[in-house]
C-alpha cells in the first residue's frame, strides 16, 4: 500500500505541477490580452481624435468653399454689371465720328475768321470794283 500512496503522491504531484503550469499559461494570457485590450482602446481613442479632427477640417474646407463660391457670385454680379455698362459706352466708329468732328471746328488747326475780319474782308470786296 505505501507504493500505492507514493504514485498517488506522485500523480498528484503531477497534477499539481500541470495545473501550477495551466495557471502560469492562463495568467500570461490574460496579461497578453489586458496589454492588447489597452492597445486596442488607445488605437480606438486615435481613430476617434482622428476623426474629429478630419471633421473639423472638412467643416472648414466647406466654410471656405462657400466663402469662394460667394465671392464668385459676387464677382459675376460686377462683371455682368460692367457688361451692361459697356453697352452704354461709346463704340470707336462713333469715337472716330467724334474725333473728325472736334478736327473740323478746332480752332487751333481750322482757319476760322472774326465777324470784324469777315466785314473787313466784304467791305474792301465791295470797294474794289472787278476786274474781268
Amino acid at each position: 500500500m505505501a507504493e500505492k500512496g507514493e504514485d498517488v503522491r506522485v500523480v498528484t504531484s503531477e497534477i499539481l505541477r500541470r495545473v501550477n503550469e495551466d495557471n502560469r499559461r492562463i495568467r500570461l494570457l490574460e496579461q497578453r490580452m489586458d496589454r492588447m485590450d489597452d492597445s486596442v482602446g488607445g488605437l480606438e481613442d486615435n481613430v476617434l481624435s482622428e476623426l474629429d479632427e478630419l471633421k473639423i477640417g472638412i467643416e472648414r474646407l466647406s466654410d471656405k468653399i462657400l466663402k469662394i463660391g460667394e465671392k464668385l457670385k459676387g464677382i459675376e454680379d460686377e462683371i455682368e454689371k460692367m457688361r451692361k455698362d459697356l453697352g452704354k459706352t461709346a463704340t470707336k466708329s462713333e469715337v472716330k465720328q467724334l474725333e473728325t468732328f472736334v478736327n473740323i471746328v478746332n480752332p487751333i488747326t481750322s482757319k476760322f475768321v472774326t465777324k470784324e475780319e469777315l466785314e473787313r474782308i466784304m467791305e474792301e470786296r465791295i470797294r474794289t470794283p472787278k476786274r474781268a
